[in-house]
């Protein structure tokens, strides 16, 4: 697999031999903002880093071509410092790119990018060839594009851990693994389960949020890449983007070329795919929703579930309807125009005829006029040669 840089130009599989001297110290990645983290450079790959924090007990891989600056400090990486953990248990995981190291991570719990609207924990569950697939609490499955994530963190195990997951019952896991087996898969054709192997909590979650991490994956698209995967989601409620202004949801309809067209209300978006950053299907939160509905044993958020997409459809039919009727007028107009050109140039053809046989008319006209002038001459001439001859008599 080739590695891209923010542009999607391929970059070289080679170490970064800039940054491999700052390997063993401390850094500091980015000056400010929700990715900026503090802690000990443990590697450097072609196309990402790796970064120990050791007071969240966390190993974070920045994708290079997003970092915008490391800062080291001299004073403090000159000053010996001692750390609660030894060398053989701080080991990140080895890859020769970013690629490779999101495949390592399949089925492990992660979280994408450290701050930001677009920042989610869940479980990794693929990887494809430009965009990853990440089960989530709240929305399911979201599907990150590879070109915009900006780091991957991966929390470590600490005793705390530990015994949480020990606590959780295994015959609980088996339960939910076999009511899922269990349970009939309706949809398309190339909607798949995920997998169900279980994956790891993270260190920073609550207890609350590990309850909830036995749930088995939902159905969702499997696709080669992400046109493969919008042409799958036609017709589809989707979320575009987690958070900001340029989070969007909708029915997703059939749209132009360089721009993807969603529906919702009376309102038509077309948002650039290359601004996308991650889709997921149906509204954000229905997942959690409809979890919850489900341990409550209610029935009521399903239904609203059912019915928002439902309306969404009848609203993009109806939009779809006029946006054909907009053409059909369009077609319309354009058609009673080439009419009308075509009557006004039959207009000019005849005028142009009327003319030319109008001319043709006086010519005749006039050349019969000169005939008729040419004839009385020739009498004239006639009757002075006879009075000519009338006079050689007489004389």
């Amino acid at each position: 697999m080739v590695a891209y840089d923010m542009h999607g130009a391929s970059m070289p599989l080679e170490a970064n031999r800039e940054l491999q001297s700052l390997i063993g110290k401390t850094v500091t990645v980015y000056r400010g903002g929700p990715e900026s983290k503090t802690g000990k450079l443990l590697d450097v790959q072609s196309d990402y880093l790796v970064l120990f924090v050791e007071s969240e007990a966390a190993m974070i891989y920045y994708a290079l071509h997003h970092v915008q600056s490391i800062s080291e400090n001299v004073k403090a990486n000159s000053v010996s410092s001692l750390s609660s953990y030894s060398d053989e248990t701080v080991m990140p995981v080895r890859a020769t790119s970013f690629y490779e190291l999101l495949n390592s991570l399949v089925n492990e719990h992660i979280q994408i990018n450290q701050g930001g609207p677009e920042s989610k924990r869940g479980t990794l569950l693929g990887v494809n060839d430009d965009h990853i697939i990440l089960f989530t609490k709240d929305d399911g499955i979201v599907f990150y594009l590879l070109r915009h994530l900006k780091s991957v963190r991966v929390q470590m195990k600490t005793e705390e851990n530990k015994e949480v997951d020990a606590k959780t019952p295994a015959a609980e896991l088996e339960a939910n693994a076999m009511e899922d087996a269990t349970t009939e898969v309706t949809g398309h054709n190339d909607m798949e389960a995920a997998s169900e192997a279980p994956h790891i909590p993270g260190g920073e979650e609550t207890h609350e949020d590990q309850e909830h991490d036995p749930l088995p994956p939902p159905v969702y698209v499997k696709a080669a890449n992400v046109t493969d995967l919008f042409e799958r989601l036609i017709n589809t409620w989707i979320a575009i983007n987690r958070g900001g202004p340029e989070a969007v949801e909708g029915i997703l309809v059939p749209g132009g070329s360089g721009y993807c067209t969603i529906v919702n209300h009376d309102e038509i978006i077309r948002v650039n795919y290359e601004h996308i950053k991650s889709i997921s299907c149906g509204p954000k939160g229905a997942f959690q929703a409809n979890t919850m509905n489900a341990g409550d044993g209610k029935e009521t958020g399903q239904a609203e579930a059912k019915q928002e997409p439902n309306q969404a459809e009848r609203e993009a039919k109806k939009a779809q309807k006029k946006e054909e009727e907009g053409v059909k007028a369009k077609q319309k107009e354009q058609g009673d125009k080439k009419k009308e050109e075509k009557e006004k140039e039959k207009e000019q053809g005849d005028k142009k005829k009327e003319e030319a046989k109008a001319k043709k008319k006086e010519q005749g006209d006039k050349e019969k006029e000169e005939k008729e002038k040419e004839k009385e001459k020739e009498k004239e001439k006639k009757k002075e040669k006879e009075k000519k001859k009338e006079k050689k008599k007489k004389g």
